[in-house]
């Protein structure tokens, strides 16, 4: 039999906040917050698999039934915040903007939000959670997945629920394993056997690597229905400790999870915030003192409302951040975090509940009006793409190329298949020996950056050119330390693959000239000159190294449908890090060598540095790398200043 878990809704809640709070930018406070949709995965698991497994023990399962319930759970709330969102977007977005929200529309109706971010996402450039009101949704992409695949499993397995449990486990296995360790046997190398190494399939969006967290609720559900109730076949105090167990290790991930320090979800620490809630479920019933704490009637509301609060908090959080280009402080979060409350509560009385009645909506009635707005929807999208469209066509009539250029963004990326193009020459040609001199540009996508610098202004045309990448996340560094010790943890595997200065040295020897670009970090930068001394140059090889360069926080909406005149005048504040970084730099390495992008460039009141150039064009848009115009203009006065005006 199924009866109501008030518990549950508090463990909503629990799951909620942290992520609303994270997303607002409270990572120092809780860098882990993000896991919070682990926990939602578990639930969910746990909710539907006790639904299934009630009705197909009464025998009154139907797959037309479950898919009518998903419908009026998912659907209603989902829609209407959609058609709220685009309101916005339309009047408050770019055309490039724009264009992404219709087709993030198109993808969350086609059931593959999940698909589509995990193919814009390149987990560099493209700051996701920062511009994209609807990337949230790509968590119930797969959750919808699940609900696609899973009753299927469960109708065809029949009464053989020992079997179908099995096969659950296999499925659960598999799926961790690929999330794990898949990497390590997507490819043959010689590498040695890494224990962090996600397979493609299974990385942050998609539901191959996921499946196991939703299975683990499902197996709690199992677990539960075969034991009437845990409380019948253990001791209270054996509940109450592991229930506060669970607890206590939801919590550990949420504060402790820096994303930045550990390898990408999910993976093996994926199982403390999951088997944090899977041992809340399990054990934490109204008897226990989680179980009473869970059952407060505050957080029961939130728990309630938490569908539409995680529905709603992240289009206002980009909203606001696109209207108002302000990083958000104390104060603009406890005024969302209130908005979010409201409009939940809102769509949860007014949206949600309504339409789970069957006395006032038939299920023809849900199943048709999901359709007919599903294609609302996606004529709506469209409608926003071509308008993105007519926007950008409209503004180029006038003359004005700036929707063009941000189109275009970032330059760098137009000579990016020539620059890996170029990496796949492992030596320099034998014609250099009497006609060029013989460059190495060695670094990422700064490096990347620089190379366009060098094509928009036609440097350096007397030399042949070579180059060799290593991810910013590796940096370039040797020395016979481990450099896993100073990498952070998601970036290990990358790093291990090769990316190493190290596979550049068999160029670095024949080369005349030797250029190392990078968005240096502290810990790179104060190795750099043990670095240089082990690369061993003879007193004939020439060394530069480019500093890295910040032009503030870009915000390209406020500046559409300005002036040129105004537009030059605007300039901003670099990042103090990097501002520290180059500083640094000028303090540890010989100055012959150190190219200073940041002071011949940010020549402002109090070093502050442009964001046109003197014809009005955008310099940069992410604040690190270059548009074609950019790297006209800043390529222009590096390499007529010194020390490359000796090139």
């Amino acid at each position: 039999m199924l009866f109501y878990r008030d518990e549950i809704d508090g463990l909503r809640a629990i799951a909620v906040m942290p992520v609303i709070l994270y997303h607002a930018g409270c990572i120092k406070f809780m860098p882990g917050g993000y896991i919070g949709v682990d926990v939602f995965f578990v639930i969910s698991g746990y909710l539907i698999t006790s639904v299934i497994e009630n009705e197909r023990e009464e025998g009154t399962f139907s797959l037309v039934r479950f898919y009518e319930r998903r419908c009026r759970r998912i659907l209603p709330a989902l829609f209407f915040i959609l058609f709220i969102s685009s309101i916005f977007a339309y009047h408050w977005t770019s055309p490039g903007q724009l264009k992404d929200f219709g087709q993030s529309l198109i993808s969350i109706i086609a059931l593959s939000s999940n698909i589509f971010f995990w193919w814009k996402d390149d987990d560099y450039f493209i700051q996701l959670t920062e511009v994209n009101p609807l990337v949230h949704t790509w968590s119930l992409a797969v959750e919808e997945q699940f609900y696609l695949i899973f009753p299927l499993i469960c109708y065809l397995s029949g009464k053989k629920k020992c079997h179908l449990i099995n096969l659950l486990m296999c499925l659960a296995l598999f799926s961790f394993f690929l999330a794990q360790w898949g990497g390590n046997f997507q490819s043959i190398s010689d590498h040695q056997f890494q224990m962090f190494f996600q397979h493609s399939w299974a990385s942050f969006y998609l539901p191959i690597g996921r499946a196991w967290e939703l299975l683990l609720g499902s197996f709690a559900a199992f677990y539960l229905r075969l034991n009437s109730s845990v409380s019948e076949t253990l001791l209270n105090k054996c509940n109450e400790f592991f229930a506060v167990v669970g607890l206590v290790l939801i919590i550990l991930s949420v504060l402790f999870f820096d994303a930045n320090h550990i390898p990408p979800f999910p993976n093996c620490y994926t199982l403390i915030p999951t088997l944090g809630t899977t041992l809340i479920i399990l054990f934490g019933t109204k008897n226990t003192l989680v179980g009473r704490l869970l059952c407060l009637r505050l957080l029961r509301w939130i728990g309630l409302i938490s569908y539409s609060a995680y529905l709603w908090h992240q289009p206002l959080l980009v909203f606001y951040r696109l209207r108002f280009n302000k990083t958000l402080e104390i104060l603009p979060v406890l005024v969302i975090a209130s908005t979010i409350l409201l409009l939940s509560s809102f769509s949860y009385v007014v949206i949600e509940q309504p339409f789970r009645h069957k006395k006032l909506f038939s299920r023809k009635q849900i199943f048709s009006a999901s359709c007919l707005t599903a294609i609302m929807i996606f004529i709506l999208a469209v409608f926003l793409i071509q308008t993105a469209t007519n926007r950008t066509l409209l503004l180029n009539k006038q003359n004005d190329s700036y929707l063009s250029d941000i189109a275009e963004y970032p330059g760098w990326k137009s000579t990016a298949k020539e620059f890996f193009d170029l990496e796949k020459n492992k030596t320099f040609s034998n014609r250099s020996l009497t006609k060029n001199k013989k460059l190495i540009l060695i670094g990422d996508s700064y490096a990347t950056d620089f190379y366009s610098m060098i094509i928009e202004g036609k440097h350096l045309v007397n030399y042949e050119i070579r180059v060799h990448f290593i991810p910013a996340q590796c940096q370039i560094y040797l020395s016979p330390e481990n450099p896993n010790q100073f990498i952070d943890g998601k970036f290990r595997q990358t790093c291990f693959l090769g990316n190493d200065i190290i596979h550049a040295l068999p160029l670095i020897c024949q080369a005349d000239v030797i250029m190392l670009s990078s968005n240096w970090l502290e810990w790179s930068t104060r190795k750099l000159p043990r670095t240089l001394k082990l690369l061993n140059l003879t007193k004939q090889q020439q060394l530069f190294v480019i500093g890295p360069k910040h032009f503030g926080k870009v915000n390209t909406n406020l500046y559409v449908n300005k002036s040129t005149e105004y537009r030059i005048k605007q300039y901003q504040y670099p990042d103090q890090s990097t501002v520290k970084v180059n500083s640094l730099l000028e303090q540890i390495i010989d100055k012959s060598i150190f190219v200073n992008i940041l002071k011949m460039l940010c020549i402002g009141h109090n070093q502050t540095c442009p964001l046109f150039t003197p014809y009005g064009k955008i310099i940069s848009i992410d604040s690190y790398h270059l548009t074609k115009s950019g790297a006209l203009y800043v390529g222009n006065i590096i390499f007529k200043n010194e020390p490359l005006n000796k090139l």
